[in-house]
């Protein structure tokens, strides 16, 4: 008795399962991701850009160490920034700009605590120039813009 009572449970248990999974994949097929640019966004990440451009390519060698109190702006901003524009730049296929935008964004870790010591800021430019290098390229392959599946982009009006 108890070993058909058992059965019937489990059987109910992965009956249910099943259909809350079914149930989850017949929602997400019918959801779409719709990014909008506002105007406003577009330009005040134009303006960000422009103020940094100068301090990450009038450097000579990609590794050489920069004061993080010379940035205008902070790095989660310069960041949010950057995407905006590589977005923006991807949209309109301006692949040089886009290119400009990967390289402000990885050279921000260039700009380190000059507080620290001499190693301790070489081995933080490494690790987060390997970890601002995965972030942008995980944000350009998954964002629904790349997939080209069904998603509705929408240029900023300008």
């Amino acid at each position: 008795m108890f070993d058909i009572l058992d059965m019937e449970i489990w059987i109910g248990l992965i009956a249910l399962t099943a259909l809350l999974y079914l149930i989850k994949f017949i929602q997400g097929r019918s959801k779409r991701t719709v990014y909008r640019i506002s105007s406003e966004s577009l330009q005040r990440s134009k303006q960000v850009m422009l103020k940094v451009l100068p301090l990450v390519e009038n450097v000579e060698t990609d590794s050489e160490l920069l004061d993080d109190r010379r940035l205008p702006f902070p790095k989660d901003n310069i960041k949010s920034a950057a995407k905006i524009l590589a977005y923006y730049y991807w949209k309109q296929d301006q692949q040089t700009e886009l290119a400009r935008v990967k390289n402000v964004f990885i050279s921000l870790s260039r700009f380190q605590d000059v507080d620290l010591g001499l190693e301790d800021q070489a081995r933080r430019l490494s690790s987060e120039k390997k970890r601002l290098t995965r972030e942008f390229e995980y944000y350009i392959t998954h964002s629904p813009f790349s997939t080209g599946r069904g998603f509705k982009c929408t240029q900023p009006r300008t």
